[in-house]
């Protein structure tokens, strides 16, 4: 398992958009346009690079083309051991990957509303809130999770709405036997992931904008 990530503003600042766009996958090239503002674009843009640095990383052609299921998810049939998933919040873009099927979120610290944490959360999480009387501590403990749940809906292929069935969505973890592992070492960020196996990376694999310069000769 490996999870790359890169932080939007800086691939930004060092590459065009066409440039950027030149470093996809052939089924993403052109995609970013259907997205009216600049920020979605970018985020479309740098999660396609992403996709493409970890291609490239396991041997997988760019030209090579994806299914889809009813909610969005990205399977390769024709790749044997190449499993993928994306996620982008804020200014950061994340890849995920492994042998077997994987699901990972990526969400900047967010409010914590009570009626959301009513519907999302066990009894057992909703108790922990007791204790938090700090809004940020309720926030953070929200994001994180929110991120772990998610990460988990989208491992099952499933949409958001899976999420709000807290107790039924442990009761499937517990069946399936799935592990989340959340990661805070970018400041004001959690990224969870969530697998049928516990066996995750000690630390994110963080890419710099030169880490896409071989990329980018490659698209030439």
């Amino acid at each position: 398992m490996e999870i790359y990530v890169l932080k939007i503003s800086d691939i930004i600042e060092e590459f065009s958009k066409e440039q950027l766009n030149e470093m996809l996958p052939e089924f993403r090239k052109n995609a970013y346009q259907k997205y009216k503002k600049p920020e979605d674009q970018n985020r479309s843009l740098v999660a396609g690079v992403l996709l493409s640095f970890c291609m490239n990383q396991k041997g997988v052609s760019l030209e090579e083309t994806p299914s889809f299921n009813e909610a969005g998810k990205m399977y390769f049939p024709q790749v044997d051991k190449f499993y993928v998933n994306l996620s982008h919040g804020g200014d950061y873009a994340v890849c995920a990957w492994d042998t077997e099927d994987i699901g990972v979120d990526v969400e900047t610290v967010r409010k914590c509303r009570d009626a959301v944490v009513k519907r999302v959360c066990t009894a057992e999480e909703m108790v922990t809130f007791l204790f938090l009387q700090n809004e940020e501590e309720r926030n953070r403990t929200f994001t994180r999770i929110w991120t772990g749940k998610e990460s988990v809906a989208k491992l099952f292929g499933e949409g958001i709405a899976m999420l709000f069935h807290g107790e039924q969505l442990k009761e499937l973890c517990d069946e399936e036997g799935i592990y989340t592992q959340t990661y805070t070492s970018i400041p004001n960020y959690y990224i969870s992931v969530s697998s049928r196996k516990n066996e995750f990376p000690k630390e994110l694999t963080v890419l710099s904008p030169e880490s896409l310069k071989q990329l980018h000769q490659q698209s030439h």
